[in-house]
């Protein structure tokens, strides 16, 4: 049964009430006789369709209640938004679709696209009649775009957030907990990540990795579940996959994207962003003899040197080895990495004997790759330096970083500027490149505040998505409210912040949004190939 005969019978329960009363009424031998309270509801728009955006529009409806007996504050209000292909034979019920019990509808639109009928249902408790109005709700895409964060729930669930533009596509809002009305069980989040290629040919997808699984998050209902699951993607058996890094490599000799991935074991996989992506065996083997535990980076050009000098594109790739503390390379045209060999001036030794904790590239022709190496031993951190050319690598940049760096959380690189900043617990630092040792204060935030994320997004598909490059070239910075109970949800607040190009600006606040979920991670959705 279709829910199309739940409407009829939504509509009857309404006549039958009415009916009843009228029939009492006419019956004038055999009761006594009490005036009927008449409804009426105005402020909904019958003869025309509510078109709202899905995940992008707030849906408010102020209906006016005419009532000619009791008071309209009494009454209890109840909103329904069912779908027109819904289906009780699978299990759907009326209770399935209430979206709110408050008289004045403020509904943030989380369905699907399609179309759907609306009721709007006013009970009198005094006498449990219920009055009825109807109306039309057809829900469609706007850009499927935005910022998805990834919340911990502290119940074995994601919570996934999303900050997008309004009806008007002007401002920035909040719609929260897409999936809590989701049936799948995808465990606590660890990180998220997009998947795409530069042109948006063939993938192009945002990605959750959880303590059970890594999954792709697809369309715009953000549907997840086991046929989303990414070790489909891979040729070994395995229950699942644990991905660590994900990075894409923009330029090949194809000119397809190449897909980078280390697992949680350090193994190193790479495919193509393409129709046919599949990883079949890892390749963390050093000269394709000895096997190496990766440490979770990848260090890779991300734009192409057309100049005529490099007409098959043979761009190193940059790797770290965990257990042996030492940089590896490879080469486009070779199969397996091998120990980097820089050329030119020499700053440092490649076998460092050092543990990375962090390694990301330039938006630059022959791009230059920052890694950030902690001593065993010490309190210390390092900043190396490297610049990916044309079948080569140049050391450019070495030192100890300055500041409170013993108590960094996060790292991350600007897209363009030779500037690194690191985040503490609630501050933010700036560093130099070519001065490491000097750390500045840029952004201190209240003590009531913990900083949980701190990065650069890159965006990948600059044709696909207008306007969306111009977040690359913004600091996220995500904090929860510390010292919360656990029954508190709502603790996170979002920012991105305008880095100004000359060292000595200052850092500014261009976007403040409040009101999230225990923030875990943060990616910028792009338009896919599909959307």
């Amino acid at each position: 049964m279709k829910f199309r005969t739940l409407y009829r019978i939504a509509a009857a329960l309404c006549s039958l009430a009415l009916l009843l009363l009228t029939s009492c009424y006419g019956d004038k031998g055999n009761y006594d006789y009490h005036d009927i309270n008449e409804v009426t509801i105005e402020g909904i728009d019958r003869e025309n369709v509510y078109q709202v955006y899905a995940y992008q529009t707030t849906l408010k409806i102020s209906p006016v209640i005419h009532s000619t007996m009791g008071d309209a504050g009494s009454y209890e209000y109840t909103w329904r938004i069912i779908p027109r292909d819904a289906d009780t034979n699978k299990g759907a019920s009326l209770d399935d679709f209430v979206v709110s019990h408050e008289k004045d509808l403020v509904y943030p639109v989380q369905l699907s696209d399609g179309d759907y009928t609306g009721f709007f249902e006013v009970t009198d408790p005094s006498t449990g009649v219920t009055w009825i109005e109807d109306f039309y709700l057809q829900v469609v895409s706007q850009g499927s775009t935005g910022w998805l964060i990834a919340c911990d729930q502290g119940d074995g669930r994601t919570r996934l957030d999303l900050i997008g533009k309004d009806s008007e596509g002007q401002n920035d809002v909040l719609y929260p907990d897409l999936w809590k009305n989701v049936d799948f069980e995808m465990g606590s989040p660890k990180r998220l990540f997009y998947v795409g290629d530069n042109y948006a040919s063939y993938i192009g997808f945002p990605a959750l990795v959880t303590d059970i699984g890594s999954y792709s998050i697809s369309g715009n209902d953000f549907h997840i579940g086991e046929d989303t699951d990414l070790k489909w993607y891979f040729g070994t058996a395995t229950d699942r996959i644990m991905i660590a890094n994900s990075t894409i490599e923009l330029y090949t000799p194809t000119w397809v994207a190449n897909w980078w991935v280390i697992d949680e074991d350090g193994k190193l996989y790479k495919t193509e962003c393409s129709d046919r992506a599949f990883f079949s065996f890892p390749i963390n083997i050093l000269d394709g003899q000895t096997e190496f535990r990766a440490a979770p980076y990848v260090g890779v050009s991300y734009t192409y040197n057309d100049s005529g000098d490099d007409p098959y594109y043979n761009y190193p790739a940059i790797f770290y080895d965990e257990e042996g503390r030492r940089f590896l390379s490879k080469l486009e045209a070779n199969n397996y990495p091998s120990l980097m060999q820089c050329s030119g001036r020499q700053l440092f030794d490649v076998t460092t004997g050092r543990d990375m904790v962090f390694m990301d590239a330039h938006y630059e022709i022959d791009a230059q790759v920052v890694a950030v190496l902690k001593d065993p031993n010490s309190p210390k951190y390092y900043l190396y330096g490297l610049m990916l050319g044309y079948a080569k690598i140049e050391q450019n940049y070495y030192g100890e970083i300055g500041g409170p760096v013993s108590e960094a959380r996060f790292f991350a690189l600007h897209p363009t500027y030779n500037v690194l900043f690191y985040a503490t617990e609630n501050k933010v630092y700036r560093v130099n490149l070519a001065d490491p040792g000097t750390a500045t204060e840029v952004i201190s935030l209240d003590e009531s505040e913990e900083i949980a994320v701190c990065k650069f997004n890159k965006i990948n598909n600059f044709w696909g998505t207008p306007g969306a490059d111009v977040f690359m070239y913004d600091l996220v910075v995500c904090t929860n409210r510390k010292n919360t109970t656990a029954d508190e949800q709502d603790i996170g607040t979002f920012r991105l912040y305008d880095i100004p190009e000359l060292v000595s600006g200052s850092v500014t606040e261009k976007t403040k949004i409040e009101g999230l979920g225990r923030i875990v991670d943060v990616v910028y959705k792009e338009q896919g190939p599909t959307d």
